[in-house]
């Protein structure tokens, strides 16, 4: 969008900027950097269209709200009034936060420390959502649909085929029955609570300098949490096991046991507030199946969204198969 659209829904916020940066696309949204005439940094975030976005966004808000309220680093919002844009018959939505300082490293940059720091902070945020009120559709539902979809798309004939030909890679259908079972336990689990459900590297921020005491370790400094879109009702092993898959891919430099050390004990269970018994024989056994979904799911969304030809040269890709071969979930 350009800066003079962007210009008329400042406008419309009452707000006089000095600089419209360039705009930060996202999966749901593209984020502006905002300075305004009087010295302030806002930011402003576009959503694009899909069924359902409103709620989404609505729910967000109050998670992010709520959890501010404990001094986590959280995007909030500047004005409360959600806008709605509408241009030859399509609807878009804007809403104006404050800005949070710093931004998301490449995964090359994550030590120790900044591993710990995710770990802390997944931990407090779990701390300060038990209580939040909020009505949230369940996670497990969610995945239990996608685990639907997953299951259809692998046992389509041309996939097989083409899995095994093109990408020497064999999913059992048996695990998607497997997947049913774990999100149904999984439904049932007491502490059910607000989750964030997408705590992954691109919607973490860090800054170059410590700005909140109680989110940094050594050289790695915490600045921000964004992106609320995706939570919902669950089980905190959810979302442990989300940001879990995601590090296990992304941190190629360091062991598997280095991550979970790192981002389990030293960091949720050592420095957060919220202290699950992660180490007990069942919730270990079922956090390492929502791992395997996690990544399975990752691993489906890059064949069905690429051309399988292509998936050699992408790194993740390769890295997620690799760790599901390795942990038998493919053959």
């Amino acid at each position: 969008m350009n800066a003079t659209t962007i210009g008329r829904i400042l406008q419309k916020y009452n707000i006089q900027y000095a600089k419209i940066h360039t705009p930060q696309k996202g999966y749901r949204n593209e984020s502006y950097k905002i300075e305004t005439i009087d010295g302030q940094t806002l930011n402003l975030i576009l959503f694009k269209s899909e069924e359902g976005i409103l709620e989404r966004i609505k729910r967000a808000n109050a998670a992010s709200e709520y959890s501010s309220n404990s001094d986590l680093p959280v995007r909030t919002l500047y004005r409360k009034d959600i806008l709605s844009l509408k241009a030859n018959n399509f609807l878009q939505y804007a809403a104006l936060y404050n800005y949070l300082p710093g931004s998301t490293i490449p995964w090359e940059a994550y030590t120790k420390n900044h591993i710990k720091l995710l770990g802390k902070t997944l931990s407090d945020l779990h701390y300060r959502l038990k209580d939040c009120p909020l009505e949230l559709p369940s996670v497990a539902n969610e995945y239990l649909a996608l685990n639907n979809l997953m299951k259809s798309y692998f046992t389509n004939k041309g996939v097989i085929k083409a899995s095994r030909n093109k990408l020497q890679i064999n999913v059992p259908i048996a695990i998607f029955d497997y997947l049913q079972n774990v999100l149904t336990v999984c439904n049932k689990l007491p502490d059910q609570q607000p989750l964030h459900m997408d705590f992954v590297r691109g919607n973490i921020l860090f800054g170059s300098s410590k700005l909140h005491e109680d989110y940094s370790i050594g050289d790695a400094h915490l600045s921000g949490v964004i992106d609320f879109e995706k939570t919902g009702k669950g089980h905190p092993l959810l979302d442990i096991a989300r940001t879990l898959a995601f590090l296990l891919v992304d941190c190629k430099f360091k062991s598997e046991d280095k991550v979970r050390k790192y981002f389990l004990r030293s960091g949720y269970h050592k420095r957060g507030a919220q202290h699950l018994t992660l180490l007990n024989i069942q919730n270990k056994s079922l956090l390492e199946d929502l791992v395997n979904l996690f990544l399975l799911y990752d691993l489906y969304k890059f064949m069905s969204h690429n051309p399988y030809e292509s998936l050699k040269d992408n790194e993740h890709y390769c890295r997620t198969r690799d760790l599901l071969t390795a942990r038998a979930v493919l053959v």
